[in-house]
């Protein structure tokens, strides 16, 4: 998953794939024998106390946000007691949710805060703790929707939980501010119960720094505008990078960075990532390439999808804001896999020789008019490859025209996972959903899509071979319209709207190679908005 995009922290590979093994143990009934390669890791189940926390919500004039839960069990309720925290860390309980097996509830937090009787959260801003029993952490997939009312503004936010082996490290960033009336909201949280001293610095894109002190207070949120930090650190050009570093509990560390303009009528989150020193490439090679890998899904390429509904003769501009977090020059590499209603194909991109704390720019427009990529593609996948550690880079990818109106985005990660719970779809008459999920390994992989509707009692099956780095490519609304089957002759109702979905790997069961990504577009406003699933 943000995450940014899934996104939970990554400790050691093998406890990541035991804790998604946790969270699927109860709901399949077959135990399959592992694929070569792969370990099986038995870890008996305990009901105890789960916490996961969303690192931002406001129900300050003119922002609307909505929390979405899943549960990821297949036979048990779930329920959820959310409290909504303050940014001076105060909380206040609202009412616990009660959610069926493979269901997707959407919380609306203004109604919520009248529910619970509770005006001091009115006009104020803070983070969010979900609190259940259950078996695994991974029972629950939560995200925050966060609007901008009357505008084509929203974000996505993905809950994590705390690490608390994770102590010396930090997060890493980039800021973005491509002209001149955007706004931005930079969002740091404590998770925690102890104070946290972090230092903030800023890069322009050349490396030069400015770097202030912080103290975070126990479960305290703090907003800065990123703008007006560069400005003050007379730091020039409209990107560069940021770093977030605290010298001890850094795994209860969590930041966001979004931007909106309301003038131009568009927003962009900028994902950030963990950084551990101590990560090591044998804990996050996931498919045994011996090379670092980072990739984003879903970058829409200079010519839209008419799936997406922007008007006549809108022209995208891709971009990707490539980072060296480190203090040393390191190498990366670009790849594409481009793809338009009618083919698929290759793409190698540039080679990049990246100096200490450089941001730079990759046109990836520039690339299709210098043919690279084919000027009729629609979509590109985008691998990163790099020959430093796990988090010494990273990367943005964002894609939209001259006005900032009409556009889309995709996050990088290097997660792989044999299942992805995704959150909600939507699709009606001015929403729609696409998904896909993704190769990431070296063999042939056959996956399998389910997309549950109806409180998550019904579902819809698709399946399909992948070749590596080939994508399974859903348009939920195309399945919906044109009443397409799925495996076992089954269509959707006509009327549908909403619903959860999850993607598997049934080559692999126990580790497995997949990527994944979805986007909800607006036709309203031409607004799309990305969203993450849960391993």
């Amino acid at each position: 998953m943000s995450h940014p995009h899934m996104v939970l922290r990554t400790v050691v590979f093998l406890l990541m794939s035991a804790i998604c093994i946790l969270g699927c143990l109860a709901q399949t009934p077959e135990v399959k024998q592992p694929s070569p390669g792969s370990v099986r890791v038995e870890i008996p189940v305990v009901i105890a106390d789960r916490e996961q926390i969303v690192a931002y919500w406001t129900s300050e004039t003119g922002w609307k946000s909505e929390l979405q839960l899943r549960n990821n069990q297949t036979s048990q309720d779930l329920n959820v007691t959310p409290a909504l925290r303050l940014a001076d860390g105060s909380e206040t309980n609202l009412l616990p949710v009660t959610i069926k097996p493979q269901e997707v509830k959407s919380v609306d937090l203004d109604a919520a805060i009248s529910a619970a009787k509770a005006p001091q959260l009115v006009g104020a801003y803070g983070s969010v703790v979900l609190r259940y029993r259950s078996g695994s952490t991974a029972t629950l997939y939560a995200a925050m929707m966060i609007r901008r009312t009357g505008h084509p503004v929203a974000f996505h936010i993905d809950a994590m939980g705390e690490s608390p082996e994770f102590q010396l490290g930090g997060r890493e960033g980039v800021w973005w501010l491509p002209n001149d009336t955007a706004s931005d909201y930079l969002i740091l949280t404590n998770q925690g119960s102890t104070t946290i001293p972090v230092d903030l610095s800023l890069y322009d894109a050349s490396g030069k720094n400015s770097t202030q002190k912080i103290i975070l207070a126990s479960r305290e949120t703090t907003r800065y505008s990123v703008r007006k930090l560069v400005q003050a650190a007379h730091l020039g050009g409209s990107y560069g990078g940021i770093k977030v570093s605290a010298p001890s509990h850094a795994g209860s560390l969590d930041t966001l960075h979004f931007l909106f303009d309301e003038k131009a009528e568009f927003s962009v989150t900028l994902k950030m990532f963990d950084y551990n020193q101590n990560s090591n490439l044998e804990e996050r090679d996931f498919a045994k390439t011996a090379v670092w890998t980072l990739r984003a899904p879903m970058l829409a390429l200079a010519n839209p999808d008419p799936a997406l509904a922007f008007p006549p003769g809108i022209t995208l501009h891709p971009k990707l804001l490539v980072r060296n977090t480190t203090g040393k020059s390191l190498n990366a590499a670009l790849r594409f896999v481009w793809r338009d209603d009618k083919q698929t194909g290759n793409a190698i991109g540039p080679a990049l020789r990246l100096n200490s704390n450089e941001t730079r720019l990759v046109d990836v427009g520039a690339l299709q008019d210098a043919g690279v990529i084919p000027k009729q593609a629609n979509w590109t996948s985008v691998t990163l490859t790099t020959n430093g550690s796990p988090g010494e880079v990273m990367a943005v990818a964002a894609s939209y025209d001259e006005t900032f109106h009409y556009g889309a985005q995709t996050p990088f990660s290097d997660q792989l996972n044999f299942r992805w719970e995704g959150g909600m779809w939507e699709y009606d008459t001015y929403h729609s959903s696409i998904m896909t999920a993704g190769n990431g390994g070296t063999k042939p992989m056959r996956a399998a899509l389910t997309i549950f509707y109806n409180q998550g009692a019904e579902k819809y099956e698709l399946e399909q071979t992948l070749k590596p780095d080939e994508q399974m490519w859903v348009d939920v609304g195309k399945l919906i319209r044109e009443q397409i089957p799925d495996k076992n002759g089954k269509t959707l109702p006509s009327d549908l709207t909403m619903g959860s979905y999850e993607f598997r790997d049934l080559t692999d069961t126990i580790v497995g190679s997949l990527f994944e990504g979805k986007v909800i577009y607006d036709k309203t406003y031409g607004h799309v908005a990305y969203g993450c699933a849960f391993c």
